[in-house]
């Protein structure tokens, strides 16, 4: 039995790999796919010589309706199978859907979302977890009462929204098609499966759910980029064409058949319709007198009995009342469950006085607001700013210090805030200027006369941000906040030419870039003394008779407990190193400030200290007399003392083919040895002076080219620029 597959192709290149990878890979074989290229040409098909694969090209865009149904009309299989191009199935979908096929019978697969990759879903990562489906889980927790076990059930609310309503994933016999009136609506941009489907499920067509076969609606989590369709913004659009595609569905279904998409559209004008009418008092009139139309449509087949009380309320509203009436009603509710949830939730208090208050209380015009790696320490960049400040502008600013757990210990006279406290949303909406080195929270409201630097913390090394296809950690909406967050800054430091053109493009910023150099290394390029390097390693508490090895490794992005808990596991063989080296050296670690995790150190007393905590790694890099990491940009900076460094890379071909990978060629440019195992980070150390030797034209070469911009007047130029406009 031959199953046609239909791909529509729209020119999505980063995806379709994905989706004919996961067809060629199917168990079952008897398998054609059609693939019809919407206007927009072929993609590179060279790989899939061995793939049943018929490419159909039409000369002009037609939209996704139009193509399928021209999938149709090439499609030589006894069943019919539409695959949208950035979704995939599992091995085994195909084989278990055919295995409960019959005469007169629909197949259909559970539907499963997922933020990432193939790859990275198969590999049993995150995206084999099922993503929690926000609209989807509202519309159940509003369910009252018991629901019968049936495939109307499964259809509509498999499904989030009323939009998304979809025959994807269904094997549907090919002669069903041979009725040419059986087809995609045309006419319709967001809603072109709903009539056909209304139509399948009103025939005498038996429905078969098949939960163990796995549609995987893939999620887009650079909407900025690579917007899914679902995703373009057309409101208006939006909003008539679900009132007809509603009204062509519930004239062509019976009652008994409609209860669950009458209660998906109530929701629906709950959700959607309610907004719009809202927002646009100019087509008020005219869009509430079409929803009066839908909504005398919902039939008394139980669907009122599945929504609450409001629900209930909004549907004879929205038969019986008058577009004003209507929008009040709308907004007092609104009000009322914004009250509350304020009077009940802290959090959203908080941010309830910052959208609303805060941010319309007078700007204070001569204060700064400084956070330094989410207010965990006083450090980096934002630390050698406000030094700065306070010894050459005494007197002319007033400073907010952020910090996460317990106060810093701080120089000059500053205000520290915790971290989203109340303060902390009064502040961070009334200070002038902010001085940050990582993102600030994603609802920041940019006001008029906002001075906001971004120093950021590091030259890159691992992709970033845009220019990475998968985002492996717990936060897949991750490019559309940092696109949000990158708005809003006016300054962004570049330590080198090599970071101003990656941050450009990564972060997809168009703003001024300050060619500066970091201030964090400013200290780097002070005269050190041995009463300097002394009184450090008496405050962390570290011999002075000893030589110091400076362990700095970074964090693995598929190494996490939940969204923001990240974890570590060393892998260096500290009792082995204590073995060959403790007489003469002592091990400083330093690992990421994301990892969360309390490193046990005791075993190693003597020998190795965790300094993780200590604020100041430029003050670590003053007393250690090599450096040893692995993908951490901190070799970037330390190339400004000219130390030898010894590169750790036990997880390489890993953590550069699976994870980020790399934007340098590492084995060419890195200024030291590239080691896998202890043995041969001991053997490095035992031989520095031949490893300085060895590698000293490569440094020469890396200094030039991520450290010439360094010379001790970051921060000067920077507070130039910014605070004086001396430029």
């Amino acid at each position: 039995m031959k199953i046609s597959v239909i791909v529509p192709f729209n020119g999505e290149k980063i995806y379709y790999r994905d989706c004919l990878d996961s067809i060629r890979e199917q168990n079952y074989k008897d398998i054609e796919v059609i693939m019809v290229c919407d206007g927009c040409g072929r993609p590179n098909l060279d790989n899939y010589a061995d793939l049943n694969l018929k490419v159909v090209e039409l000369a002009e865009h037609s939209g996704v309706a139009a193509v399928r149904n021209e999938g149709i009309k090439h499609a030589t299989g006894e069943y019919v199978m539409f695959l949208d191009i950035d979704d995939y199935v599992l091995e085994d979908t195909i084989e278990l859907l055919v295995a409960k096929l019959k005469d007169n019978r629909i197949c259909y697969a559970d539907q499963v979302h997922s933020w990432y990759s193939r790859r990275i879903f198969l590999d049993d990562k995150q995206g084999n977890n099922p993503v929690d489906d926000e609209e989807n889980s509202e519309e159940m927790a509003d369910v009252e009462s018991e629901v019968t076990d049936n495939p109307y059930e499964h259809i509509f609310m498999r499904s989030g929204t009323f939009q998304s309503i979809t025959i994807l994933g269904m094997l549907i016999p090919k002669k069903v098609f041979e009725d040419e009136t059986l087809r995609f609506d045309e006419a319709s941009v967001y809603f072109s499966d709903h009539f056909l489907l209304a139509r399948l499920l009103q025939s005498d067509i038996e429905f078969k759910f098949v939960e163990s076969a796995k549609y995987i609606k893939r999620r887009h989590n650079d909407p900025i980029n690579n917007p899914s369709m679902l995703q373009k913004k057309d409101g208006e659009k939006k909003i008539y064409e679900s009132m007809v595609a509603y009204t062509q569905m519930r004239t062509t279904m019976s009652d008994e058949k409609s209860t669950w998409l009458d209660y998906k559209y109530v929701r629906h004008i709950i959700k959607k319709i309610s907004a719009f009418l809202v927002e646009k008092p100019k087509k008020r009139a005219d869009v509430y007198a079409k929803m009066q139309k839908t909504a005398m449509l919902v039939g008394n087949n139980g669907a009122e009995n599945l929504i609450k009380r409001h629900g209930r309320q909004v549907l004879k509203m929205a038969r019986t009342g008058n577009p004003e009436v209507f929008v009040r009603r709308t907004i007092n509710h609104s009000r009322w469950r914004t009250l509350k949830t304020i009077s009940t939730q802290r959090s959203q208090l908080k941010r309830w006085l910052y959208d609303n208050v805060y941010t319309k209380m007078k700007m204070l015009d001569n204060t700064i607001m400084f956070e330094s790696f989410f207010g965990k320490s006083y450090s980096d960049s934002p630390k050698y700013i406000y030094e700065y400040l306070n010894e050459n502008y005494a007197g002319k600013y007033n400073y907010i210090w952020v910090y996460a757990g317990k106060k810093h210990k701080i120089p000059y006279k500053a205000k520290q805030i915790k971290r989203f406290s109340f303060a902390y949303f009064c502040y961070m909406a009334r200070c002038k200027y902010h001085v940050f080195n990582g993102r600030q929270p994603v609802y920041f409201i940019k006001r008029k006369g906002n001075v906001f630097l971004e120093t950021w913390h590091g030259t890159p090394l691992k992709k970033l941000v845009f220019d990475m296809d998968d985002v492996t950690t717990a936060s897949p909406l991750y490019k559309e906040q940092f696109y949000i967050q990158t708005r809003s800054w006016d300054y962004l430091v570049a330590p080198n030419q090599f970071s101003e053109d990656v941050f450009r493009h990564a972060f997809l910023y168009d703003g001024k870039m300050l060619e500066t150099g970091y201030p964090r290394n400013d200290i780097l390029y002070k005269k050190h003394d041995k009463e300097l390097v002394d009184s450090i390693k008496d405050e962390i508490g570290i011999p002075r008779d000893k030589k110091v090895i400076l362990y700095a490794p970074t964090w693995r992005d598929d190494e996490f407990y939940g969204h923001a808990m990240y974890k570590f596991t060393l892998q260096l063989d500290l009792k082995k190193m204590q073995e060959e080296l403790g007489d003469e050296y002592i091990v400083l670690l330093r690992t990421h400030y994301f990892i969360s995790d309390f490193l046990d150190l005791s075993e190693h007393e003597g020998f190795a200290y965790n300094v993780s905590k200590y604020d100041d790694i430029a003050r670590l890099y003053l007393v250690s007399d090599m450096l040893i990491t692995d993908y951490s940009s901190v070799f970037f900076d330390y190339a400004n003392l000219k130390r030898p460094m010894i590169f750790y890379m036990y997880d390489l071909e890993k953590y550069a083919s699976v994870l980020r990978g790399f934007y340098i060629d590492i084995e060419e440019e890195l200024p030291g040895p590239i080691v896998l195992t202890t043995e041969k980070v001991i053997e490095s150390i035992r031989n520095i002076d031949e490893v300085k030797e060895k590698y000293s034209a490569k440094y020469e070469e890396f200094s030039e080219k991520y450290c010439a911009w360094e010379d001790g007047t970051a921060s000067k130029r920077i507070v130039e620029a910014v605070f004086d406009n001396k430029e």
